[in-house]
């Protein structure tokens, strides 16, 4: 795969995005565009209000010389629309150019519910976009996060389920006279945190989301890294036990059979329809009713069975993390799941990666952190697609 030249424009939107506020004299530097060319270019930017002129200000670093001019990004010169599908959730947000929400609705509810996908994003789209009716004509397109595979040539949506059939982005670009991106949710999260939280986030680094299913997007070089088909991120997909169990995919021994919720709940009802959990059987009234919150609960509360479930589950973690860790290198990995942020689970899931990365030296593992678990958090990712897509790269 090429990579693609990138224009000035782009180049200096890309930096200013990541630093604001900052100099003229700083963006040459760091970008090896001329200042002639960046004062040109920032000129054209204030005159559409893009970006913003705050004036002198005082150097915090006590170097000599005379104030430094800094220039900002102006927030609210547009907005997107980011829609996130997922198997707990259906999520929707408007975000300035900073990914500060504006509008969100949140329906607790699965894609798997929805009768018709097309007609359900229309109708609340429409919703959101009544209510904000003031920034109606500064949206710059629609982000769709979804949790199947997409062909990187041709958009192409894989899912096993029925329920994308009636998946049209071309009716919902029609409708509201707007662009439509769509990629993996995970892929938006990562292009979140990597626009809208600079301060944390370097030009490399791996996004790592357990939920149901796994995930791992990837940014390197400031870029959401795509591969040449829809395989790339399926981290759940690789091997951790040779001759394991068996996975949806055809495989045996697969990381999602060990250690991701589906697989964990799955073991859980197990436990209470043969009565082998008294805990997990005080915590709700049947089976069917378990979901992640109650085995960590479960857990809190001292069941040895579930324990050990998740410990065998943050080792296989730690062994792929680790694995990731060495074959990319990363500068940083961020972990997103609720089994993540629950202190005492992370806990225990930081000696096992400190053992398995402890020959690497140099505190390596303090590169790996938690991110906070939001059902809003693929929305707002998806919003940041748009934005990289329609306003950055445009």
């Amino acid at each position: 795969m090429k990579p693609i030249k990138k224009s000035n424009r782009t180049r200096i939107l890309e930096y200013i995005f990541r630093n604001a506020p900052v100099s003229r004299a700083t963006i040459a530097e760091q970008t090896d565009i001329t200042p002639a060319t960046v004062t040109t270019t920032i000129a054209e930017l204030i005159s559409e209000q893009i970006i913003v002129d705050l004036g002198e200000v005082e150097q915090n670093d006590n170097t000599p010389g005379r104030k430094r001019v800094l220039i900002d990004l102006n927030h609210d010169y547009g907005y997107a629309i980011g829609i996130e599908f997922n198997e707990k959730h259906v999520s929707f947000c408007i975000t300035n150019l900073k990914g500060k929400i504006i509008e969100e609705s949140i329906f607790l509810t699965t894609y798997h519910e929805i009768s018709n996908i097309t007609e359900f994003i229309i109708e609340n789209v429409e919703i959101l976009v009544q209510k904000k009716q003031d920034i109606k004509d500064k949206i710059l397109g629609i982000g769709i996060g979804v949790p199947g595979k997409i062909n990187n040539n041709n958009k192409e949506l894989f899912s096993d389920s029925n329920v994308w059939k009636c998946f049209f982005p071309e009716q919902i670009k029609e409708r509201f006279k707007l662009p439509v991106v769509m990629d993996n949710n995970v892929k938006c999260m990562a292009m979140g945190i990597y626009l809208f939280e600079p301060q944390k986030s370097p030009e490399n680094f791996s996004f790592f989301h357990l939920g149901i299913g796994m995930y791992c997007a990837n940014v390197i070089n400031g870029e959401l890294f795509k591969g040449e088909n829809y395989i790339s991120g399926e981290i759940g997909h690789t091997i951790v036990k040779v001759d394991g169990k068996s996975c949806e995919c055809g495989k045996n021994g697969c990381l999602n059979t060990y250690a991701s919720e589906r697989w964990l709940i799955k073991m859980a009802r197990i436990l209470i329809k043969n009565n082998a959990s008294v805990i997990l059987d005080s915590l709700v009234k049947n089976d069917e009713e378990i979901n992640i919150e109650h085995i960590i609960t479960a857990y809190n509360l001292g069941d040895e069975v579930i324990r050990q479930y998740i410990l065998e589950a943050l080792k296989y973690l730690s062994m792929t993390i680790s694995n990731l860790s060495i074959i990319i290198n990363p500068t940083k990995i961020f972990l997103h799941g609720r089994l993540f942020e629950e202190d005492t689970i992370f806990k225990q899931f930081q000696v096992y990666i400190e053992k398995d990365l402890n020959f690497i030296g140099d505190n390596y593992f303090s590169n790996i952190e938690p991110v906070r678990y939001r059902t809003i958090n693929g929305a707002v990712g998806a919003s940041a697609r748009v934005i990289d897509a329609y306003f950055i790269n445009e």
